[in-house]
């Protein structure tokens, strides 16, 4: 496994460069310079960082300028598919100093601190709690496209760039005040001229208010026009499927007894069928199982919102627990998720599902096999379409599935206009006069 350690050489009290030692497995081992300079009298090779003393504001702005540097390099290597090189590390290192900031004082400066702070656990979402893994994610993802946009790539990125024969934006290294309008029209075009679709690019616009907020917060600049109506995010309807209760019958009926990885995965996903719970719950739910007044229920507090549930244990959900002597199976999501198309093609879950999409701008029909949009969110969007269709009060439901406004619940009820016309034609209104005809 890849790691990255800080050395410097030299003893006289002058400033000396900090190098950055690389090392991946036996044959991989270079120095490269790390951009950072240091008082050898002050320093330690042994703790990689200030010898002990009290602290100036000039050492803690250093400090964070360490810190940032070993996140970024850290972060590159999870994402490096390539050969390691003196060239990649050099170019890793390029590039975060072309966005790092003396005490995040300009807009990357303050988004690679913001992120950082975030991961280290040291700044809270709204509920006082650490951010989500799926939200630091989401962020990153963010400062790299945001990187690109100003011609600021990765390693991984330019090569990739360079093999695809895509243009290379030139560097122009933006800050608070630049993200106007104009700059809101000319990176919403720049994102579809790329590629994305409309849902990632919404999102992406998002994340970029966000923290903007975040910094309008902390005082770090006055600029207001990103919280212009203009300077919106936006969305496309999604395609995103359900299962049929009897789907989800014919899923969980299906003899796997011959492949053990795949009948965990397919249980696996089936408790998400009855819980309406996101995966990044499931395993709470054998720890959180209590009884009322005689009926079993989940209590569990969701790892996205920290919105508490209480779930009714349904039969199914029993039998499974049973079934595994109340521990429920841990099998990644990614395994799920690929596991879980099989079983559906298997199953004969083969419709044809076709949708509208767009792309670099230009919008154009999408068609796939109904298996083949099956995931692990497929179960959440199933419970909650099926409760719904049960006749269960959407309120009710939202107790369940932890939705806040029936707006953002309404999304996830994934009934066709078929569905709603059939299940519309047997209400008494439309009923009323076919009764008066054929008296």
């Amino acid at each position: 496994m890849a790691s990255v350690n800080y050395i410097v050489r030299g003893k006289k009290r002058k400033l000396v460069p900090i190098y950055v030692r690389f090392l991946s497995g036996r044959d991989t081992d270079f120095l490269v310079n790390s951009g950072l300079k240091v008082n050898p009298a002050q320093w330690s090779n042994r703790t990689q960082s200030l010898r002990q003393r009290i602290k100036t504001d000039a050492d803690e702005d250093f400090l964070k300028k360490l810190s940032g540097l070993k996140d970024h390099l850290n972060n590159e290597i999870k994402v490096y598919a390539g050969e390691y090189s003196k060239d990649w590390l050099t170019s890793v290192i390029e590039s975060y100093h072309s966005i790092s900031v003396e005490t995040a004082s300009t807009l990357n400066g303050f988004i690679e601190d913001f992120i950082s702070r975030a991961e280290r656990g040291e700044v809270k979402n709204k509920n006082a709690l650490n951010y989500a893994a799926g939200t630091l994610k989401g962020l990153r993802g963010f400062q790299r496209v945001f990187n690109m946009y100003q011609g600021v790539y990765t390693a991984k990125d330019l090569s990739e760039r360079k093999e695809k024969k895509k243009p290379i934006r030139p560097k122009k290294i933006l800050d608070f005040e630049d993200i106007t309008i104009t700059f809101y029209k000319n990176f919403v075009r720049f994102l579809t001229d790329e590629g994305y679709k409309t849902n990632t690019i919404g999102k992406f616009i998002k994340l970029l208010k966000f923290v903007m907020n975040k910094a309008l917060a902390e005082g770090k600049h006055k600029n207001r026009q990103f919280q212009d109506k203009a300077f919106s995010g936006f969305t496309e309807d999604s395609h995103a499927v359900y299962l049929t209760t009897e789907e989800i019958d014919r899923i969980y009926n299906y003899d796997l007894s011959k492949f053990p990885r795949m009948e965990l995965a397919r249980d696996a996903f089936i408790c998400l069928c009855e819980t309406a719970l996101r995966v990044s719950d499931y395993r709470k739910i054998d720890l959180n199982i209590r009884e009322r007044h005689g009926e079993k229920y989940i209590f569990i507090s969701q790892t996205k919102t920290s919105e508490k549930v209480i779930i009714p244990l349904s039969a199914r959900m029993e039998a499974l627990l049973n079934k595994y002597q109340g521990s429920l199976p841990r099998i990644p999501e990614q395994h799920v998720n690929r596991h879980i198309k099989t079983i559906c093609a298997w199953c004969k879950i083969d419709e044809t599902i076709t949708w509208e999409t767009q792309k670099y701008g230009k919008k154009y029909e999408k068609s796939a096999k109904k298996y083949e949009l099956v995931t692990c969110h497929t179960g959440r969007r199933s419970a909650a379409t099926n409760m719904y269709l049960a006749g269960i009060l959407v309120r009710d439901i939202m107790k369940i599935t932890g939705h806040r406004t029936e707006e953002v619940f309404n999304n996830y009820i994934r009934v066709t206009e078929e569905e709603t016309a059939e299940r519309l034609a047997g209400h008494p209104y439309f009923r009323r006069n076919k009764l008066s005809i054929a008296k």
